[in-house]
């Protein structure tokens, strides 16, 4: 593994490309927290037509704009990864988690592979407060048991928890039958 001198010492390629991007993404989540301020007057919201393209960049709400810097967040994090993130239409930002990355076979403990995006996953919500995660649903992979889709869905939910996420901004866990764990983080409906 090449590694350049810095200060004085080593520092592995992957250690300096790790340090960048968080600071890639601490220098982002500063300019997005000093422009939201600006953006606060909203005015009344129509209702939504799940069929109406996203809103442009200049008609998006605060939430709105702070999901997308989200999503670029961990889209940089997991980049070059299986792990899939994405934002729909309604601005609701998806993460994907490949289940072999998850959970062993007829297991329900959470690898470490998951449990890093889980971390993130917290990470991002403590920052955005007026963020909630509607879904979380895990698979049950090839044995096709309910209970055990409902027990891995169970741990995500609890490592959520554990990770700082307060209980009211989680969705029930559910049970899926797609070979991903499913995560979605939408923006809290307004009061």
């Amino acid at each position: 593994m090449p590694a350049r001198a810095t200060s004085g010492s080593w520092v592995p390629e992957t250690v300096r490309g790790m340090q960048r991007r968080r600071l890639q993404a601490c220098v982002a989540g500063c300019i997005a927290a000093a422009l939201l301020p600006a953006c606060s007057s909203v005015g009344p919201k129509a209702a939504a037509d799940p069929d109406a393209p996203p809103p442009a960049a200049d008609q998006r709400t605060p939430s709105t704009a702070a999901l997308d810097t989200e999503r670029q967040w961990l889209q940089a994090w997991f980049k070059d990864t299986p792990v899939r993130i994405a934002q729909r239409g309604d601005s609701a930002v998806t993460v994907d988690v490949p289940l072999e990355f998850c959970f062993d076979a007829g297991r329900s403990a959470i690898k470490p592979a998951l449990a890093a995006v889980l971390d993130k996953v917290a990470e991002s919500m403590r920052r955005l407060p007026a963020v909630r995660l509607p879904l979380v649903a895990a698979p049950d992979g090839a044995a096709g048991t309910a209970p055990l889709a409902m027990q891995r869905a169970a741990k995500v939910h609890k490592h959520l928890l554990n990770r700082g996420v307060a209980a009211a901004r989680l969705g029930a866990p559910t049970g899926t039958g797609v070979a991903a764990v499913q995560l979605r983080l939408e923006a809290a409906p307004p009061a």
